[in-house]
């Protein structure tokens, strides 16, 4: 084996040897099994079963089930069972529909002050303690005024929900939204958050809910009947847009409802008034819509239901009516009490096949209830035989082995429609569920470099190089522009949110098209993360809906100064090659780069390649804890070209260009790599660094092809 070769500033050679493989400082996830969210090439079902007791049936197999598609028996292709309190199988740990999902939504206009602040608390109460690691919630609000209005996504950082419950969105803590509602209040992301779940109290939060329903209690019964067609309407929505989501979604709905009249007429004395006036023929003094229920509402509320079945949503209804007795404004005030809503809360679980929490003294139950009957579940997958088009409806009926034994799923699924087609919100969970549950999708291929950093100034960093196929990112072209979203997304192990990127931009098509051609399209940026593992996920999408996903898992260490740290090696590139976006971050304003040598930048490529006879500049970055100013500071260093089988392959020529030391305690080394007679193929470069000082040797390996 060639002995280590001493590299110092002056040094400008090195050898080869082979090294053994060690682990990388970050890794590609692998791409999520396709799902019906993403293709109708397969199409999932979650599926509940149940016993004649309501208890939930385990150990069912796929002979245990038949599925019909429009009536066509259908062949299944996969079933696996899942406990939400138990990690999913591996080979089922990456689907999209392998997750439960809440959504808490919360009705500021037709519930009571103290009812909501009950199950306020009864929410927080859910998602810091009753919520599994795997599950996802979502926190949103009903007014008249604004109709629903999502607080934050679908997600597993706790974090956020408990930010979002805290406020119900009614105290604006934070005016820098997320566009994808995965954080509510982006303030101090990443900061710690107590476990603990504060005191009732008539503090701000419940006075401004009271000045919001004093407002709302001043309309007349025409105004009411708006507001109960404004909920419909709010709803349907959402269940359409819940729709492009994988999995069942159960939306719990804190309410006291509508007065149920406006579903089925007046009843008891007022029945008996109107039968008299009739009688007299005095059919002026009887409205209809008291008598018999108003048509337009019963409408809006039976498509409000198929809404939510065919999107495999239900609605759990938790009436809080008995919860409005006490501190409820309008109990002191002219205004209108609270009308009795059980029937329309009944109809909305029953319909759509949740259920009602009646009369609730402690919301917190009913939550705890909803938990642990939707923990066991199986997931159903099947190949459609034929597609009948966009937006298209298919009926399913799944049927199950067995006597006494009930089966819950949804009605149908419809095809996935045009991305024009869908409503704003439908996108916006769409584009969210990508992140949240590392999803990747190839549409607009992405690739990701990720490098751990710390500045001058002592803050560790993750600086990041975002890079997208240009030929893919110029299809999404309209009338001579590419409009693209970005959107990235820094994780812990927890889940929780710790930095974002959010950018929006429009390319001129005759300005960069010959430099996406050329080399492509990258977003600069950089996140602020403490030492540990972390998730980053990235998202871009363009005009039409063509989107590209990518996900890094990345390690970040603590930059101990008697440490020595090797990173990846970068292939280097000129910037001005490039479509290069810089994107500020939640905590950063400007991005940090350590793509420099001395006073010179580059820009690294995230689809790294070599050629036989081409000269290559590698960069190496090493991290020494400011020794670099040391005089007789020296490395040793070798580098080796590997195959698949893991045999070192003769590289060609190799020599060391440049050896920095910088300010930042870092070292800087550029080599000059030039392959011969190397076979086109994918290798791994692997780097080994050791410092004769300590002993100490550190590795690291970047994947790359050689054409």
């Amino acid at each position: 084996m060639t002995p280590f070769l001493r590299v110092s500033a002056a040094a400008s050679f090195l050898a080869l040897s082979l090294a053994p493989q060690a682990p990388s400082q970050s890794t590609p996830r692998a791409p999520a099994t396709p799902e019906f969210a993403s293709s109708i090439t397969v199409v999932t079902v979650p599926v509940f079963v149940t016993d004649r007791t309501s208890k939930a049936v385990a150990g069912l197999t796929a002979e245990d089930f038949k599925v019909f598609d429009d009536g066509k028996p259908m062949r299944l292709v996969g079933v696996r069972e899942f406990d939400a309190g138990s990690p999913p199988p591996p080979d089922a740990a990456g689907s999209p529909a392998a997750h439960r999902q809440f959504l808490l939504l919360f009705d500021l206009s037709f519930s009571g002050v103290n009812g909501l602040v009950r199950a306020q608390k009864a929410g927080l109460e859910f998602v810091t303690h009753h919520l599994e690691p795997s599950d996802l919630a979502a926190v949103a609000t009903f007014s008249a005024n604004h109709g629903v209005r999502l607080l934050v996504g679908f997600t597993s950082d706790r974090f956020q929900l408990r930010r979002a419950l805290r406020t119900l969105g009614v105290l604006q803590l934070d005016a820098r939204a997320d566009p994808l509602g995965l954080a509510f209040d982006l303030r101090d992301l990443g900061s710690s958050v107590a476990d603990t779940i504060p005191e009732e109290r008539g503090d701000a939060m419940s006075e401004s809910i009271r000045a919001i329903q004093i407002r709302y209690e001043r309309a007349q019964e025409a105004a009411y009947r708006q507001r109960v067609l404004a909920l419909l309407d709010g709803m349907r929505q959402l269940a359409l847009s819940l729709d492009v989501m994988a999995g069942r979604k159960q939306v719990i709905y804190f309410s006291n409802g509508f007065d149920e009249t406006a579903l089925e007429g007046q009843g008891g004395p007022q029945q008996m008034k109107d039968s008299d006036s009739i009688s007299r023929g005095r059919l002026w003094e009887v409205s209809s819509e008291n008598r018999f229920g108003d048509t337009q509402i019963r409408q809006d509320m039976k498509t409000m239901l198929q809404a939510f079945s065919s999107s495999d949503s239900l609605v759990h209804a938790v009436d809080l009516s008995g919860l409005s007795s006490r501190g409820d404004v309008r109990q002191q005030t002219s205004e209108p009490a609270v009308r009795s809503g059980q029937g329309s809360l009944s109809e909305m679980a029953r319909l759509s096949g949740g259920r009602l929490f009646r009369n609730t003294n402690d919301p917190g139950v009913a939550l705890a209830e909803i938990a642990e009957m939707s923990r066991h579940y199986y997931l159903l997958a099947f190949e459609p035989q034929q597609a009948r088009g966009s937006g298209k409806f298919h009926k399913l009926k799944i049927e199950v082995r067995g006597k006494d034994r009930e089966i819950s799923h949804r009605s149908g699924y419809f095809e996935r429609s045009a991305y024009a087609e869908r409503p704003a919100m439908a996108r916006r969970f769409e584009a969210a569920e990508i992140i949240t549950k590392g999803i990747d999708v190839e549409e607009i291929p992405l690739r990701v470099i990720g490098l751990p950093y710390r500045a001058p100034g002592g803050s560790v960093t993750v600086p990041f190089v975002l890079e997208a196929d240009g030929e893919a990112v110029l299809r999404g072209a309209k009338d001579g522009r590419v409009a693209l979203e970005i959107y990235g997304y820094a994780l812990d192990e927890k889940g929780t949110v710790e930095d974002l990127v959010a950018l929006s931009s429009t390319l001129e098509v005759a300005a960069t098209a010959p430099r996406l051609r050329g080399r492509g399209l990258q977003c600069h940026a950089t996140f602020t993360l403490p030492p540990g593992k972390h998730s980053l996920r990235f998202l871009v999408r363009d005009a039409g809906g063509r989107t590209g996903a990518r996900g890094l898992d990345i390690t970040v260490p603590a930059f101990d100064p008697s440490e020595v740290l090797l990173f990846p090696p970068l292939v280097m590139d000129e910037p001005a090659g490039w479509i290069i976006l810089p994107a500020p971050s939640r905590s950063l304003p400007h991005p940090v780069s350590p793509f420099h040598v001395a006073a010179e930048p580059f820009t690294p490529r995230a689809r790294p390649s070599l050629a036989n006879g081409r000269t290559d500049r590698v960069f190496l970055l090493a991290f020494d804890g400011g020794r670099s100013y040391d005089p007789g500071a020296s490395f040793e260093i070798k580098p080796q070209l590997v195959d698949a089988s893991g045999a070192a392959v003769r590289m060609g020529r190799i020599e060391v260009a440049r050896s920095v030391s910088d300010a930042d305690g870092f070292r800087r080394f550029v080599l000059n790599i030039t392959p011969a007679d190397v076979a086109a193929g994918d290798y791994t470069l692997r780097v080994r660094l050791r410092d004769p000082a300590s002993g100490r040797i550190s590795e690291a390996y970047q994947a790359l092809r050689v054409e």
